[in-house]
């Protein structure tokens, strides 16, 4: 099934969960060891690589968005409260939020630096601003900041789902596997 259901996620909305779960993953690793990467063209062409993988993720991202706004999400299990359902929904409209500005955050800190965000050599994003060393500092700063906010949130959401399975003993995570 494709589209979600009351009882469960469909397979696009777990398809879409997992795969960007994996490649936000591989992004914040090849994020790091390109910070760690001495100044040379290696760095230079990985950094093309990175953004080319941030506008992929971005893609992603914004497909994923869209598809949960046209699909209702399965109900929370009984006994959740009202405290409790929007602190899930909070969580997930972070989670969505720090995704986006992750991505966003690092075309906007190449733009700002006076570079050019290529998709893998094919064509260059619009520019949206000049260059402006301040502004690309600020976004540099925002983008290591999303990432870390990023993973603590992955790491939140993960947790209670842990809690969900193993405590509360309900169907919170076996909604979101894959073959369930």
């Amino acid at each position: 099934m494709l589209k979600n259901t009351a009882d469960t996620y469909g397979s696009l909305a777990k398809t879409f969960h997992w795969l960007l779960f994996l490649l936000l993953a591989v992004a914040i690793v090849m994020g790091n060891l390109l910070a760690a990467m001495p100044k040379g063209v290696e760095k230079f062409e990985a950094a093309g690589m990175h953004k080319s993988f941030g506008a992929i993720l971005l893609m992603l991202i914004l497909l994923r968005l869209l598809w949960r706004l046209l699909n209702a999400s399965p109900a929370l299990p009984d006994g959740t409260s009202n405290g409790q359902a929007m602190l899930a929904k909070g969580m997930h409209w972070m989670l969505y939020a720090l995704m986006l500005a992750q991505p966003l955050s690092g075309i906007l800190m190449s733009q700002a630096g006076g570079f050019a965000v290529s998709f893998f050599g094919l064509f260059e994003f619009p520019v949206f601003m000049d260059k402006d060393p301040a502004l690309a500092s600020f976004f540099r700063g925002m983008h290591g900041t999303v990432w870390i906010l990023l993973v603590l949130a992955v790491l939140g959401h993960a947790g209670a789902a842990l809690h969900h399975h193993f405590v509360r003993k309900d169907k919170v995570l076996k909604q979101m596997l894959p073959g369930t």
